[in-house]
């Protein structure tokens, strides 16, 4: 399934782009039916490709709003870009994909079909992945097994070493732990976890105390204030999606251990990140409390890429932060983060 239309929408506020959309239906070795949908320029050739991969529980919104969007930042300055949706999110699930049975299926169903489906479709061409959040950890897991189909990897906000850092999240970590070993009816969990319902909670009430600048509370993925109203709200109830149960759990695990290994706990992915030599840029926020510094700079140690590059954005702006989501979506992204990622694509094209 391919459709094709042309359409216009915003960057930022006042400013639009006009470019070409494509649905693309992808099909998984295990026969999960995926969709991804593909923006290209109008009036010129695509400069290079760029695969956008969500995190936990996100969807394609992730990349792009009614009124800011990275996404067509990068159709504006010549990029085609992919913006995929995993198993049991977006348009994926609307289109009939179960949700995922473990973190694995992503690594070893997901990401190769969406891959080969772009490469086969560029005509051969190198995509640059940019994943945020979990996509930006599953980059570290699939980065070395496609050095050959992939330019560079955009890390935003990645963790490697999850709840490393937070002291909540590592509680809260080992309480899931926990209550999972005491739960004498494994077999009856529930198979979906509602993190949209989540977003309609919070965007019913609790959005303003949680953006309000006394709050301390190391949950949120936003720094307090860093993004409007009404593109908060939306990045709220319209980007926050579903995941599998399973996929919470091997969360609490990760977080509990402190090393980001196998569900099952035969495969340690630090082996995978030791053997990414391809280019790779890890961006962080400053005040990311979900995901600090220290939950991401291991990966950068360890990757042996000659070309890598750990960027913290804080302080450049009038003494504005950065939280997790405003990376992408935050008032002073357009004329900060974005084009320092762009700078970074444009260089190793």
């Amino acid at each position: 399934m391919t459709t094709n239309r042309m359409t216009t929408a915003a960057i930022n506020g006042n400013q639009s782009v006009k470019y070409y959309r494509k649905i693309h239906e992808v099909t998984t070795k295990d026969g999960m039916n995926l969709i991804m949908t593909q923006k290209l320029p109008v009036d010129s050739k695509p400069r290079g490709f760029v695969m956008l991969v969500h995190g936990l529980g996100q969807n394609r919104y992730t990349w792009t709003l009614t009124e800011r969007s990275i996404e067509n930042f990068l159709i504006d300055k010549g990029f085609s870009t992919f913006n995929i949706e995993l198993r049991g999110h977006g348009l994926s699930r609307a289109n009939g994909s179960d949700h995922p049975e473990t973190f694995e299926t992503y690594l070893n169903y997901d990401i190769p079909a969406f891959i080969e489906a772009i490469y086969n479709i560029t005509g051969g061409e190198k995509i640059f992945y940019m994943g945020h959040s979990l996509g930006g950890s599953i980059s570290y897991c699939i980065g070395s097994k496609f050095r050959d189909k992939l330019a560079g990897i955009i890390s935003i906000g990645g963790p490697f070493n999850m709840a490393h850092g937070n002291r909540l999240l590592q509680s809260i970590a080992h309480i899931g732990v926990t209550l999972g070993k005491l739960y004498p009816f494994p077999k009856l969990q529930p198979d979906v976890f509602y993190i949209d319902y989540i977003g309609i909670l919070v965007s019913m009430g609790l959005v303003d105390l949680m953006d309000h600048r006394w709050n301390r509370i190391p949950l949120q993925i936003w720094y307090p204030g860093s993004i409007e109203k009404n593109i908060l709200k939306e990045r709220i109830t319209k980007g926050f999606d579903r995941t599998s149960f399973n996929v919470i759990k091997f969360f609490f695990k990760w977080g509990a251990k402190g090393k980001f290994i196998s569900s099952d706990g035969r495969f340690d992915f630090e082996d995978h990140i030791r053997q990414l030599r391809i280019p790779i840029l890890f961006v962080n926020g400053d005040r990311d409390y979900g995901v600090p510094e220290s939950a991401i700079k291991e990966a950068f140690e360890k990757a042996e890429s000659d070309d890598k590059i750990f960027k913290t954005f804080g302080m450049e702006n009038s003494g504005h932060h950065w939280g997790h989501c405003d990376l992408i979506c935050g008032k002073h992204a357009p004329e900060v983060t974005w084009p320092y990622m762009l700078n970074w694509l444009e260089e190793r094209i």
